[in-house]
């Protein structure tokens, strides 16, 4: 069977191209068979949080909502589609290097993406105090709960606390102060699984 990536990642739902997105850029980051990749691996990995964030606010059917979150789909799609181009030019064809790309590749029947964090809930307690929470997710050996007092960007700095829980209260926060919140997921190989991206105002 000739060593070929899979194009599945054009026809899945925004839940499954999310799981192949952060797959295919943790794996291709800092990758040594992928010493060159282009600017397009930068890209993707701004995109998806935002793009996972567009997701989960399009359940509330906002018209406006749903057509930012089709775009920015269409561009993680394309993005994936340079980032298949490099992986399958630089490896030539040899099977461990397409497999260490994230890619699924034909023939590989044990490629199964890893979960996605759809939903993620702040609960706000006593003054000063706010609980991050998302439901458990298979295989993750830790969990990362962050908050930032600034709208976040690819500069952010994240307060971060660990857990082997995937709840953490944090306590000792301004007041009356807008917060941002998420929730990173530590699978068995390292990567981390983001959730969305909550604001809250503590009391």
């Amino acid at each position: 069977m000739k060593n070929i990536i899979l194009s599945v990642y054009k026809r899945q739902s925004d839940s499954e191209l999310i799981t192949t997105g952060y797959r295919v850029t943790g794996k291709l980051k800092n990758n040594p068979n992928f010493p060159n990749p282009p600017a397009e691996l930068e890209q993707a990995i701004k995109l998806l949080p935002e793009f996972q964030t567009s997701v989960s606010n399009a359940k509330g059917r906002d018209m406006e909502v749903i057509n930012l979150k089709n775009e920015q789909k269409a561009v993680l799609i394309t993005l994936l589609v340079a980032l298949d181009k490099y992986v399958t030019a630089t490896s030539n064809g040899d099977r461990g290097m397409l497999l260490s790309s994230g890619f699924p590749v034909a023939g590989d029947r044990y490629y199964q993406a890893e979960p996605v964090i759809s939903q993620m809930e702040v609960e706000l307690g006593p003054p000063g105090e706010a609980t991050t929470r998302i439901k458990r997710l298979r295989g993750a050996r830790a969990y990362m709960h962050q908050y930032t007092t600034e709208p976040p960007t690819t500069e952010t700095v994240w307060v971060s606390e660990g857990s082997k829980f995937a709840f953490y209260t944090f306590s000792g926060l301004n007041s009356m102060a807008k917060y941002w919140f998420r929730v990173a997921a530590i699978s068995q190989d390292g990567q981390m699984i983001y959730s969305p991206v909550i604001t809250k105002v503590i009391q």
